[in-house]
């Protein structure tokens, strides 16, 4: 079991990893309202789509590779 569980922490820090890879890359290419921590997707004139994906695949893999961790330890099952 302190195997599994080994496992899934070292999953979760990926995922966090990830998360925060994401959100500097959308930090770098989207500016925020003023005043606001709410991204202004409208003031966008151009962006690199391209590093954008590739920063929410990686996030999304990490999510996706927790889920049979997941799926066993509460006896649930999702197609994602």
């Amino acid at each position: 079991m302190q195997e599994k569980k080994e496992i899934v922490k070292n999953q979760i820090e990926e995922i966090l990893k990830a998360r925060g890879e994401f959100f500097a890359e959308l930090d770098r290419q989207v500016p925020k309202v003023a005043g606001t921590d709410v991204f202004d997707f409208a003031a966008v004139k151009e962006a690199d789509l391209k590093a954008l994906y590739a920063k929410f695949y990686s996030y999304d893999y990490s999510i996706r590779k927790l889920l049979p961790n997941v799926y066993e330890a509460f006896g649930v099952k999702f197609n994602v």
